[in-house]
Order: structure tokens, then C-alpha cells, then sequence
């Protein structure tokens, strides 16, 4: 996956949408155990930062050291620079595994792959789309 986001990681985390707490809590709430998520392609961290609020350990992968330079911090949240189709992560290791907005830029193949890999049997894989809706008046 090419790193397109280095360059403005800075701004990113300024002005990325954020998601809506209802969505998390909804998703959430289908997780029987709350041991370890994992949000790959984290950019900034929205997303794992909101989940280390709810599970013992969190970690945040992604392949641009810029973004995880400018992501949100919290005691049990662990940001990592690793490719989402490739992790050093141990098999079945996650309860939660979610990605938001960058899963088109996997190779699908090698990314599910990963994720069958490093998900519990139990576990739940979310993908989170915002769409931008803007108006012309």
C-alpha cells in the first residue's frame, strides 16, 4: 500500500471527520470480550483512541510514521508502524478488529487473509464508512 497521507498528516488530524460515538458504542456492543482491539490504518487514531476507552488494550497500526506521529494518545493504547496486510500480531489475538475509510487502498486478498489470522474465532471485523454529503445552495 503506497503511503499517501505523510504530507499532511498534520492537517488530517485537524479536519478528518470524526466518528459519531453512537456508532462505536452500537458496534461495541456486539463484542462479548473486551480484551484487545486492534484499528488498522488508524491515521490519527479517532477510532482506536475510542475503543481504549472500552477494552484493556488497544493498538493502532498504520504505514505512515506521520500520522501515528500526530495520533491520540491514552495509557493503554499502542500505536504501531505496520502494513495492514502484513502484522507482526500473534494468531487469534483480537477481539475487535476495525478499519475506517482506507480499505480500499488493501490488496484484499492479503489483507483478509491477515485479518482470518490475527481475529479470535469469536471476534468481530467492522469496516466504517462516512460518506460526505455537501449541498449547493
Amino acid at each position: 500500500m503506497k503511503d499517501n497521507f505523510s504530507k499532511q498528516a498534520s492537517e488530517y488530524s485537524k479536519y478528518r471527520p470524526h466518528y459519531p460515538d453512537e456508532m462505536i458504542d452500537y458496534l461495541i456492543s456486539f463484542v462479548k470480550n473486551k480484551s484487545k482491539a486492534l484499528d488498522v490504518a488508524t491515521g490519527n487514531g479517532q477510532i482506536a483512541h475510542k475503543l481504549s476507552a472500552v477494552f484493556e488494550k488497544v493498538y493502532g497500526i498504520d504505514i505512515s510514521q506521520n500520522q501515528l506521529d500526530n495520533a491520540i494518545p491514552a495509557p493503554n493504547l499502542e500505536y504501531k508502524l505496520e502494513s495492514a496486510e502484513k502484522t507482526s500480531f500473534d494468531n487469534q489475538t483480537f477481539d475487535l478488529i476495525t478499519v475506517a475509510q482506507a480499505i480500499h487502498w488493501f490488496d484484499f486478498d492479503l489483507f483478509y487473509k491477515e485479518i482470518y489470522r490475527i481475529l479470535k474465532p469469536d471476534g468481530i471485523f467492522a469496516i466504517f464508512r462516512i460518506r460526505t454529503v455537501f449541498y449547493e445552495c
